[in-house]
């Protein structure tokens, strides 16, 4: 190898090296969240039940769910996060995008789910401060708030 061209081969390794590092690093403004500020309240979803009655999930479940969607709509969300629950990460393997998204964001926030079931993921999520959980899962996400 030239030293010329070796040369080019460490700035090139540099350079990557420097791009990679800025893009980590850079805070993002996500204006397409599902996570609000918690001044919003109602609005705000985060809770383990909001996370699995989420709209790509509940259209998932569905595929494997034998009642009609006018029965799922008419119970209440901690039922309807059991179904989803059980049709996608006990009954089936969960493989699609949203189902990782789910237990990405659980292992984010320390939770084993293999060793956890619904109830102690609802008991966890309960014992949270809101303004605290939001703002540390926005520092998970690289966002610097939600719009």
């Amino acid at each position: 190898m030239t030293t010329s061209t070796a040369a080019s081969e460490r700035k090139r390794a540099a350079l990557a090296k420097r791009v990679a590092s800025i893009v980590e690093n850079t805070p993002a403004l996500d204006i397409h969240t599902h996570l609000y500020d918690p001044a919003f309240r109602d609005l705000l979803l985060w809770g383990i039940d909001d996370l699995l009655t989420y709209h790509y999930l509940v259209a998932e479940a569905f595929r494997y769910l034998q009642l009609p969607p006018q029965e799922f709509w008419s119970l209440a969300k901690t039922q309807q996060a059991d179904l989803v629950w059980e049709a996608l990460f006990v009954r089936h393997s969960p493989v699609s995008e949203a189902c990782r998204g789910v237990l990405t964001t659980l292992h984010l926030l320390g939770l084993e789910v293999n060793k956890r079931g619904l109830s102690q993921l609802r008991r966890w999520f309960a014992k949270q401060n809101l303004e605290k959980h939001t703002r540390r899962c926005l520092e998970l996400a690289g966002d610097q708030f939600a719009l």
